[in-house]
C-alpha cells in the first residue's frame, strides 16, 4: 500500500452545496456547507488522476480503480500543523466582560441516579453534561474557536488544560457572488436569469484571538492555510500520484485549486503524548473529525446491541459508556455509475441520485470503557476511518481521533 499526501492551495472561494434545490424553476441562490465534505475531496482528487495522464480514461475498469483509492481530509494546516475540527464535549465559559472565554470546560458521562438518556436498543448511556462543580457557575456557553491545532487538540484528548493564547481558526468566511446572463444582441439582463453562489474562502482561515468579541473576527486578521489531503493506492496503480501537480477544480461552478503531491508528510501523525495516554487506559474517547456515515445512525456498526464491539483494525474490546453528538447531517449526490432504485451498483440500472445517508456531525463524541486488550493498539487507527461501509470510509467519512477521560 502506497500512502501519499496531496497539499492543496485554492485559488477560488470553493464551493460546496448543501441538499436544497437549485437550478432552473428550483431555486436561484446556491447555499453552501460551512466546510467541504469528504466525497467532495475524493470525488475531485480521482477526477484529477484520470486527467493528469494523457494515456487514462474512464472507460473499462477505471471507475473501480478510482473507487478503491483511500482518501482522507479535507483539513487546514498552518505551517507543520494539521488543523482539527473542535470537540463536541468541549464548553466555553465566557468571561466576566462577554469580549473572551474564561475557561473551556469537558463534560463528561455523568451517573445519575434516576435518570439517564433514552437511546435505541434499550441502552442504558450515561447523559454527558458537566459536573456539580462546574454547573454552579450559570452561565450561556460562548462561542468557541471552530479549528484547533494538533497540539492542542491532542492535549484536549489527554484531559490537560489547552492554552487559548495558540494559534486557533474560526470558520472560513463565506463569499456570495451575484450572477446575470446577459443578451449579446442588447448587453441587458436576460429575464429571470439572475441566481447567486455561496463559496468558502479557504485560502486563510479567521484567527481567534481572546482580546476580540466571541465570534467576530476582523478581515485582515486572517492566517493562511494549506489543505491536507492523505491518498493510499496499491503499489502498481496510479503511478503519477506522487509526482502531483496540477491546476484542478474542487466542489462546484469548477472552481480551482492547486493540487501539488507532498515528499513526506508529519501531520497525519499520532502524538506522542496520545500514545502513552492511550497504554492501559480504562476510558477512552473517540472524537470523530469528519463526518461519519453510520448504517444505524448515531450508532457504529460495529457495536453490536449491548454497544460493546472492536473499532475497525483494532483488537482493542470497547463498551459504550455515553455519547456527545449534534444534530445528524443530510448527504446525497449524484452517481455516475449505474445504480438501480436502492442506489447500490447495478450494470442494469442507470446514472441517477444516490440514496440520502444520514451523517454524525465532526466534532462528535464517544465515551467508551475498555473491557478487552489494549487501549495503546488505538494510536494506530489515530486519524483512521471508523465508518460501517468500506467504500465510504475509502470516500474519507468517519476519520477518528483517539484519547482518553
Amino acid at each position: 500500500m502506497k500512502t501519499v499526501h496531496i497539499q492543496l492551495t485554492a485559488r477560488d472561494p470553493l464551493v460546496s452545496r448543501d441538499g436544497r434545490p437549485f437550478g432552473l424553476n428550483q431555486g436561484q441562490r446556491m447555499r453552501g456547507l460551512p466546510w467541504l465534505l469528504p466525497s467532495v475531496v475524493a470525488g475531485s482528487l480521482r477526477t484529477a488522476l484520470v486527467k493528469g495522464d494523457p494515456q487514462l480514461d474512464f472507460s473499462n475498469d477505471m471507475p473501480q480503480r478510482l473507487l478503491a483509492l483511500s482518501v482522507a481530509g479535507v483539513f487546514p494546516v498552518v505551517g507543520k500543523q494539521i488543523y482539527l475540527p473542535v470537540p463536541a464535549d468541549a464548553v466555553a465559559e465566557p468571561s466576566e466582560d462577554g469580549r473572551g472565554i474564561k475557561t473551556v470546560h469537558r463534560v463528561k458521562p455523568q451517573e445519575v441516579a434516576n435518570g439517564g438518556c433514552d437511546f435505541p436498543y434499550n441502552a442504558a448511556l450515561q447523559p454527558v453534561m458537566l459536573d456539580i462543580e462546574q454547573s454552579k457557575s450559570d452561565f450561556k456557553p460562548a462561542a468557541i474557536p471552530a479549528w484547533w491545532p494538533v497540539s492542542e487538540f491532542a492535549k484536549w484528548m489527554t484531559c490537560k488544560k489547552i492554552d487559548l493564547s495558540c494559534h486557533f481558526l474560526n470558520h472560513p468566511n463565506q463569499e456570495t457572488r451575484d450572477h446575470v446572463c446577459i443578451e449579446s444582441a442588447t448587453g441587458a439582463a436576460e429575464e429571470s436569469k439572475l441566481f447567486a453562489t455561496t463559496g468558502l474562502a479557504l485560502s486563510s482561515l479567521p484567527r481567534y484571538r481572546t482580546n476580540h468579541f466571541i465570534g467576530v473576527a476582523e478581515k485582515r486578521d486572517n492566517e493562511a492555510i494549506q489543505l491536507a489531503v492523505r491518498v493510499r493506492s496499491n503499489q502498481d496503480d496510479f503511478d503519477h500520484l506522487d509526482q502531483m501537480n496540477l491546476w484542478h477544480p474542487l466542489g462546484g461552478e469548477r472552481r480551482m485549486a492547486l493540487w501539488q503531491s507532498m515528499s513526506q508528510d508529519t501531520h497525519w501523525a499520532c502524538p506522542e503524548e496520545v500514545q502513552q495516554s492511550l497504554t492501559n487506559a480504562v476510558n477512552v474517547r473517540m472524537a470523530i473529525v469528519t463526518p461519519a456515515v453510520f448504517g444505524s445512525g448515531w450508532k457504529p456498526g460495529w457495536l453490536n446491541d449491548q454497544l460493546e464491539g472492536t473499532p475497525p483494525g483494532s483488537n482493542t474490546l470497547l463498551k459504550l459508556v455515553a455519547v456527545c453528538n449534534g444534530r445528524w447531517k443530510a448527504i446525497s449526490g449524484w452517481s455516475l455509475q449505474k445504480i438501480n432504485h436502492r442506489g447500490t451498483l447495478d450494470s442494469n440500472g442507470q446514472p441517477g441520485p444516490k440514496p440520502i445517508r444520514r451523517m454524525v456531525p465532526a466534532g462528535s463524541v464517544y465515551f467508551f470503557k475498555t473491557i478487552g486488550g489494549n487501549a495503546g493498539s488505538l494510536a494506530a487507527r489515530w486519524l483512521e476511518p471508523v465508518s460501517d461501509d468500506p467504500q465510504e470510509s475509502r470516500d474519507g467519512f468517519g476519520l477518528a481521533a483517539w484519547g482518553t477521560w
